[in-house]
């Protein structure tokens, strides 16, 4: 697959112009943890490691910013200009997915709709917010960035009913919270812009929290506490089923 500077798509330029543009007025010093420009070889690369095509928006994001840098990396503490420690780079993007799917284990016992229904229906098992599958390790997902290795956003190209292939997703494993983020990778920038825009002119309103030493919290985009114990739409006509006899 061959990129040119025509081909890149308007909207993911657009996008990220808006959040250099927030980041600049909020956050001005994570903006060199932005990585240059990833070559189209490397993305290519990325695909053929992984046997998935690519979203043309994330692929067009890639050729923006080639993920961001780790807030270690100078060797001391810098802000992150996303919610999270850094966006994987081509080769971490790789590396990284093929962790994650190293861990998938069928279990047909838990692997389930109904079981997944009573979970949430306990309210302290599993929060699920949108039409997102809670399989640890499935390799229906491309892991494109973390926080701590607890908190992962992942291209998810297996989507519950209503879902939408190549929807961002965060999950974070410890607390077994599973949140879409937007429907695709071009909405997920337009999200993160608008909230940073909205920082920008009034903090309090934002869902964002920003410190001004490690940038955005990864809270962003997290399931609200109000609706846990409460099903996604689709899970509403799904009778439970305990996993345990």
């Amino acid at each position: 697959m061959t990129d040119t500077g025509a081909g890149v798509d308007k909207g993911v330029t657009e996008a990220w112009r808006r959040i250099e543009a927030g980041l600049s007025r909020v956050l001005p010093a994570s903006l060199r943890q932005l990585k240059a420009p990833a070559p189209v070889q490397a993305i290519d690369a990325v695909e053929a490691a992984l046997a998935v095509p690519l979203p043309q928006d994330f692929r067009a994001s890639l050729r923006i910013h080639n993920g961001t840098k780790w807030r270690y990396d100078s060797g001391q503490l810098q802000p992150s200009p996303v919610p999270l420690d850094y966006l994987y780079d081509t080769n971490e993007i790789i590396e990284m997915t093929r962790m994650w799917r190293a861990n998938y284990h069928p279990e047909p016992e838990w692997d389930d709709p109904q079981v997944w229904a009573y979970l949430v229906d306990q309210g302290e098992h599993l929060w699920l917010n949108g039409p997102v599958r809670p399989i640890i390790g499935s390799p229906g997902a491309v892991v494109v960035g973390d926080m701590n290795g607890d908190v992962r956003w992942l291209l998810d190209f297996d989507p519950a009913p209503g879902g939408t292939p190549g929807q961002v997703v965060r999950v974070d494993v410890e607390c077994a919270t599973w949140d879409v983020l937007a429907p695709s990778w071009t909405q997920l920038l337009v999200r993160y812009a608008e909230d940073l825009e909205l920082f920008a002119a009034d903090p309090d309103k934002s869902p964002l929290e920003i410190d001004r030493l490690a940038g955005p919290e990864c809270e962003w985009g997290s399931t609200p506490s109000d609706s846990w114990g409460v099903r996604p739409a689709w899970l509403q006509n799904v009778q439970a089923r305990s996993p345990c006899p």
